[in-house]
């Protein structure tokens, strides 16, 4: 048993533990790791920060981590999966403490230099052996649980995972939308395009599942998880021809007329109640769900989640 951020932590017989002990990961998330090894030196910038394309989606993200999440203080936050550090410091500026958590060493490493903050414990483990003994006020995962197997036995755990009166906020990929068949997972170029007409792996060794609006936001519910709610993150089309494996239709010189519009149109649905935010999710990379745990004694009026 280990304490982090003041909380006691059992990482579980198969996590894998910060002092480099032996994996027992299952065999998916053995290949996941090797992947985002692989990539953690370049992933951040590759992802959010290689050009305007990028630096537009993170804004969205960002924007969206900030009004889910709150504006604190909070005594204790966790993030699962915290990658190279990118999304940490939202954490950092709310919480007295962070536990950061992610199965690949190499993205810790980047996390660590990333963000040098005494008050944040960067942990090695696999988020479904994940297992601490209180609770914290602030969970959040950004573009994780579609890697991780066990996806809703960790969603399960948020009942415990959140403190009474505290929020948990997770953003994945979305299952329905234009945006699948770009990415890892695009039907265009020669040799991706022959892999998948005839019926190969396109990344050997890579587990991904995107997971459909309704479950999770069901899943959020049966954890005890109140005020649910859903959202679009990454708003717009995928068709620029420096966005990271996208449709290449829009070039260069076109590029700030379309993100502008792209924003607009971002900006507008965000204001909208919830049909509005849902009617919107074919047209977003990724979605949020975010829910709060209620205190001990307080009135809940169940309300419908997604069907």
């Amino acid at each position: 048993m280990s304490s982090y951020a003041g909380v006691p932590v059992s990482l579980g017989e198969d996590a894998r533990s910060d002092t480099g002990g032996r994996s027992h990961a299952p065999r998916a998330q053995d290949g996941n790791a090797v992947i985002f090894d692989e990539a953690s030196g370049y992933y951040r910038r590759l992802r959010w920060e290689k050009n305007r394309i990028a630096l537009q989606e993170k804004e969205q993200t960002r924007r969206v981590l900030e009004e889910e999440l709150g504006s604190g203080p909070a005594g204790t936050a966790l993030e699962i999966g915290c990658g190279p550090g990118t999304w940490t410091p939202l954490l950092a500026e709310r919480a007295g403490r962070v536990v950061a958590l992610d199965l690949s060493q190499g993205m810790l490493e980047q996390a660590r230099r990333a963000v040098p903050d005494e008050r944040v414990s960067f942990v090695r483990g696999d988020a479904a052996d994940f297992d601490p003994e209180g609770g914290f006020d602030l969970v959040m995962s950004v573009r994780v649980l579609e890697y991780v197997p066990e996806w809703g036995q960790v969603v399960g755990r948020l009942g415990r995972l959140v403190a009474p009166g505290g929020r948990a906020v997770v953003i994945t990929k979305t299952p329905v939308s234009v945006w699948r068949g770009t990415g890892r997972s695009r039907w265009f170029g020669p040799r991706t395009l022959l892999r998948r007409l005839a019926r190969k792996d396109v990344d050997p060794g890579f587990w991904q599942r995107y997971i459909p609006v309704h479950e999770l936001s069901r899943a959020f519910a049966d954890a005890g998880l109140v005020d649910v709610r859903v959202r679009p993150v990454i708003l717009g089309l995928p068709f620029y021809a420096r966005g990271t494996k996208q449709y290449p239709v829009i070039p260069a010189f076109a590029e700030k007329p379309a993100l502008a519009a792209t924003q607009a149109v971002w900006r507008w649905v965000s204001r909208r109640g919830p049909r509005g935010r849902l009617a919107s999710l074919p047209f977003s990379e990724s979605y949020a769900v975010s829910g709060r745990r209620p205190v001990a004694g307080e009135s809940v009026r169940a309300v419908p989640v997604v069907p």
